[in-house]
């Protein structure tokens, strides 16, 4: 009986032994590189190991063309592989005192194109593309659409003249003034002339003009006209500029606001002790972007007196038009409006000036 006990116990310890053996030969199997049953285990990829730096971004809403402070700037961790090279601001220090190219949200990284600094120029040269200028022209509410064009819209421009006839060897108006003159031997106030043609100079301004002989025909006789009065200027009217994009309405800003601060707003006007309504303050100027050339010619026209008003195009449409130039003749023939014929009666008082009744002392209000 203790024999065969033996025998059963190293039975036993024999199978706990194979077992062990293949269960150790069956991890190696798995777990080995080589081992077709460790092909088909997914391998774990290593986690990298990211160096982080530090670069600048907004803590709150910096405006346009305000300057940066520290107390609008934050911090945030960066992976170093994936930072381009002088792109982001690495310290708070770098960003303080520039200005703000264009509005920037909170979050947003802080990039060197996002801000210019002191001395690097104005912020409205940014606006202007490559080979186009800026220029200034007078503008009220009756040449400017009644404001109704904002920075970013496009308009046309319409150029008036005022023509008159020169003689083009004086450069003065026509028709000219006469002056007297005697030939050789005339007395001229009690005293001969000599022997050359003599002339009464007239003063400026003096003098009769040159007028025509027209023949009278109920005289049957030539007689002498002249002018009753100046020549009268010929106005003429056309489009100088077909399309120029609007930079600015009014003056620019000269002083920048801190970052994060509201711009102070304009104090409201007083009323007056005679309760009289005050009159409204609008935005002198408009600034034009345009090309070059049309800058000169915009400079031409507005030093040679001529008026210029603008147009306002639709969103989106920056197409150019041709368009003919207007003259009293124009309007005549393109709008069918006859010369009045002259009648033996006619409206009592008469009429010299257009007048809009109760319009013409009106008084602008802004909206």
């Amino acid at each position: 009986m203790a024999t065969g006990k033996k025998k059963m116990n190293k039975v036993i310890l024999y199978v706990i032994l194979i077992i062990a053996i293949l269960t150790a030969v069956a991890y190696l199997l798995l777990t080995s590189k080589n081992s077709p049953f460790a092909k088909n285990q997914p391998v774990s990829t290593p986690t990298p190991n990211y160096e982080l730096v530090e670069i600048v971004m907004a803590s709150q809403s910096i405006s346009r063309g305000s300057v940066i402070t520290s107390d609008v700037l934050t911090t945030i961790r960066y992976p170093k592989t994936e930072l381009p090279q002088g792109i982001f601001f690495k310290s708070i220090e770098e960003a303080v005192g520039t200005r703000a190219k264009y509005h920037i949200d909170p979050g947003v990284p802080l990039t060197t194109s996002m801000v210019i600094h002191e001395g690097a120029g104005s912020l409205a040269a940014f606006d202007i593309p490559s080979g186009m200028t800026a220029y200034s022209i007078p503008a009220s509410p009756e040449t400017a659409v009644a404001y109704a064009p904002q920075k970013g819209d496009h308009v046309m421009v319409v150029g008036c003249l005022m023509l008159s006839d020169l003689d083009t060897s004086f450069q003065t108006l026509l028709p000219n003034n006469a002056s007297a003159t005697y030939s050789p031997g005339a007395i001229v106030d009690g005293m001969g002339v000599s022997n050359t043609t003599s002339v009464l100079a007239a003063s400026e301004g003096s003098g009769s003009p040159t007028g025509r002989y027209e023949m009278d025909t109920n005289l049957n006789q030539l007689i002498y006209l002249v002018p009753s009065e100046t020549q009268r200027p010929r106005l003429v009217c056309q489009t100088v500029i077909q399309d120029a994009e609007i930079l600015n309405v009014g003056m620019f800003p000269i002083t920048t606001t801190k970052a994060g601060t509201a711009p102070t707003p304009t104090p409201a006007v007083q009323a007056t002790a005679s309760n009289a309504p005050a009159s409204p303050t609008y935005p002198g100027s408009v600034t034009l972007i345009v090309s070059p050339q049309d800058t000169v010619v915009l400079n031409y026209l507005l030093l040679s007196g001529a008026k210029l008003s603008m147009a306002l195009k639709g969103a989106g449409d920056v197409a150019n038009f041709a368009t003919d130039p207007v003259t009293l003749q124009y309007v005549m023939d393109e709008k069918n409006i006859p010369s009045p014929v002259k009648l033996p009666y006619g409206i009592e008082p008469r009429v010299n000036t257009l007048v809009y009744p109760a319009f013409n002392s009106y008084i602008l209000t802004q909206p």
